[in-house]
This record gives C-alpha cells, structure tokens and sequence, in this order.
C-alpha cells in the first residue's frame, strides 16, 4: 500500500533540503481552463530560486488550512503577485518566502502539459478579458430585461 505524503510534510520536507517533486491531483476551479477539477494532476518542484510572471506556483492560504495553485502576474521587490486564471480578482501582494512550489508539469489523462510562463500569461489575460466581458454583458442585459418588466 503506498502511502501518501501530505502537502504540509512535502514544504517541511523541502524547507530541510530535500528538493523532490510531489504529484497531486487538483480539486478546484481556480485555474480553469488550462487545469481541470478533479480531472488534472500536477507535478509541483519546491521553489529553490526565484519565480517569474506566468509561472504556477503553490501557496498556503488561511493559516495553512488550504493551498492554492495561482499564476504569478508581477514580481517586485521580494513579493508576488498571484491571480488564479477563472478568478475575478487577483490575491494580493505575498512575500517570495510564502511560495512553497511551482507547477512544472500537468497531467490530463495521457495528455502532458508543460505550463509556458509566457504563453499562459497571454491566455490568461484573454480569459480574464473574456471573462470581464461576459460578466459585464449579463449585467446591461439584465439591466434591460428589468426596464422591460417594469414597463409592462
């Protein structure tokens, strides 16, 4: 029987150097579309240098209670700034020393998807356009239909 490691031993593990990769299946919906929910495993490295805009990293989140794999949009003065690609707004500012992994590699089924900072920053600032757009076309079209009730 193969035991499992948790999320919090790996970063304990990785914080004594032991630098090795952990695969874990995704059970949220904050990086849709490029990661599934429940469908997608990811492969996280421990972060051993510095991150870039566009890489996937992994953070703890609500006092360690939950982790979160969110894209990296800006890097300035030793802090991160993360925004999940199907999220509305971006996480806020968080220090280099609060990012435990980054997402090398992504699994779907027999599919391998090796995340591209550069080009999934690009696809995540049109998803996030795209997703801007639609919220702000149901808001003027729900607009109208209310002039159109209150009319009749």
């Amino acid at each position: 029987m193969k035991q499992q490691l948790s999320i919090p031993d790996w970063h304990e593990m990785a914080k004594n150097g032991i630098n090795m990769p952990v695969r874990t299946l995704i059970h949220g919906g904050s990086m849709f579309p490029l990661i599934r929910m429940d469908r997608d495993y990811v492969t996280i490295v421990p972060v051993t240098g510095s991150v870039s805009a566009g890489d996937i990293v992994l953070f703890a989140s609500s006092g360690e209670e939950r982790y979160v794999l969110h894209r990296v949009w800006k890097v300035r003065n030793g802090a991160v700034l993360t925004w999940g690609d199907n999220c509305r707004a971006a996480d806020g500012w968080l220090p280099l020393d609060a990012i435990w992994g980054k997402v090398t590699l992504i699994e779907r089924g027999m599919k391998k998807i090796h995340p591209n900072p550069v080009k999934g920053l690009r696809l995540a600032g049109i998803w996030h356009f795209a997703g801007v757009g639609y919220r702000f076309g149901r808001r003027i079209l729900a607009g109208i239909r209310r002039r159109l009730i209150i009319v009749r």
